[in-house]
């Protein structure tokens, strides 16, 4: 009794001899003066070129390894302290408006108002809680807002002694 898989096993392999399939060809490593190459003829043979154009020898370089390209290209960062702070974003409101916050604005009123926070918590969550610290147009005075799914639901604004 025949398995499935091998009639065309067998099918292929007839077909094979009969076509006279070539085996695939050897690779020779040759080294000389020019360093090491791979070719696919023996190391000093030539190939017959009926054309009459020199068969140029196949030459194949050893590729470099990921990490060694990776570390040629990420440059050296500096040191944390030499590192350049972040610029200020160009869109920070007025500190002066902080005062006329209210319950109910959404948080596209507020950042147009009053520009982003410098302390947020509850990112990504249904309340959230921003944080506004003293600025020379509201000096002294410590602003948080309270989100509750976008809307500010609290507005507490501290003094700060000095």
């Amino acid at each position: 009794m025949r398995t499935p898989l091998l009639a065309p096993a067998l099918a292929f392999g007839a077909i094979a001899a009969a076509v006279g399939l070539e085996a695939p060809a050897a690779v020779h490593k040759c080294v000389g003066d020019g360093g090491t190459t791979y070719q696919d003829r023996p190391c000093g043979a030539t190939a017959p070129d009926p054309s009459g154009v020199a068969d140029a020898p196949l030459s194949v370089l050893p590729t470099p390894s990921r990490r060694s390209i990776l570390q040629r290209e990420a440059a050296p960062k500096p040191p944390k302290a030499e590192r350049a702070r972040k610029p200020e974003a160009a869109n920070r409101g007025d500190a002066n408006e902080r005062r006329h916050l209210r319950i109910g604005m959404s948080e596209g009123e507020v950042l147009a108002r009053v520009g982003p926070p410098d302390f947020t918590t509850g990112k990504g969550r249904r309340s959230a809680r921003w944080t506004w610290m003293p600025a020379p147009a509201d000096p002294d005075t410590v602003t948080v807002l309270l989100f509750d799914t976008g809307r500010v639901v609290e507005v507490e604004r501290t003094v700060v002694k000095r």
